[in-house]
């Protein structure tokens, strides 16, 4: 009998756990008790993140976030200009980085790549009308783009995560660029049929996503016809983590036919003694 005891008294607490965990408590509950399992997982959840763990300390993202609103709020005062803001902001992404903790946008080291490729781009006679960021992040690649564009082209960047969604909002908002970006909170392949229903055309696209899409999110683009004469196309961590057979295509004799490209080998962002590559391709025209 008393074995029989512990054994319920045991079992209460792993039960309690389960329904407190389960993912779709109306279903194994019913409706009535289920909406009341799922106010307490959200209790719980805010209970946790309000009182015992400081979502800052969590993730670099919300870390950054942070550091990046206090060091703006104290600067408020000597950013008199929207270019000021928007300078201040990639710089502290950056000094956060280099010196608080470590990120996976491009960088500065990199950055001054893409930056050098849309400069050039806008140097071509035909205006650069549409730039697409494939990988949103905290927003840096983008806020990078916003500050070469300035105002003059559509810029859109894309990314299924919430989190960079909502981060990167908040800093474009501390930059002072955020109606100057389109957000989508999707994925590249939806975007690009999106765009090619509107018939749109790319004349810069940054690729810095999940480094295995990056192939097939490319020849995506060239299926429908995306890519405008003269698009450029910048490739960050070719080399690290790697996409090697982005690479092998872009120097294969088919990519070859379709694109120029030029190989920048520097190092991964925040690391000097990580080696990586940033390819810089402008493309042909349809073979």
């Amino acid at each position: 009998m008393g074995v029989a005891r512990g054994l319920l008294l045991m079992s209460i607490p792993v039960l309690l756990v389960s329904l407190i965990l389960a993912p779709y408590p109306k279903l194994v509950l019913g409706t009535w008790l289920g909406r009341w399992v799922e106010i307490g997982q959200a209790l719980a959840k805010i209970f946790v993140f309000m009182v015992c763990v400081d979502v800052t300390r969590v993730h670099p993202q919300f870390d950054t976030l942070e550091y990046v609103t206090s060091e703006m709020r104290a600067a408020s005062s000597s950013l008199t200009t929207a270019d000021a803001r928007l300078e201040k902001v990639i710089n502290l992404v950056d000094d956060y980085g280099w010196n608080r903790g470590f990120l996976i946008n491009v960088g500065d080291v990199k950055g001054q790549v893409l930056d050098q490729a849309l400069r050039a781009r806008r140097r071509d006679p035909q205006p650069l009308q549409l730039a697409v960021e494939l990988g949103t992040f905290v927003g840096y690649g983008t806020l990078r783009m916003a500050r070469v564009l300035n105002g003059s082209s559509t810029l859109i960047t894309v990314d299924p995560s919430v989190m960079s969604y909502a981060i990167a909002s908040s800093l474009y908002e501390q930059a002072g660029v955020r109606d100057q970006i389109t957000m989508k909170k999707d994925f590249s392949y939806n975007t690009f049929r999106e765009l090619k229903l509107q018939g749109k055309k790319i004349d810069a696209l940054f690729i810095d996503h999940v480094k295995k899409f990056y192939l097939s999110d490319l020849k995506l683009a060239l299926q429908l016809d995306l890519l405008a004469q003269n698009c450029v196309v910048v490739a960050d961590n070719i080399l690290s983590p790697g996409a090697p057979d982005y690479k092998s295509f872009m120097f294969s004799e088919e990519g070859r036919q379709l694109f120029k490209t030029e190989v920048h080998q520097l190092h991964v962002e925040y690391m000097p003694t990580w080696p990586d590559e940033v390819l810089v391709s402008t493309f042909l025209g349809a073979s």
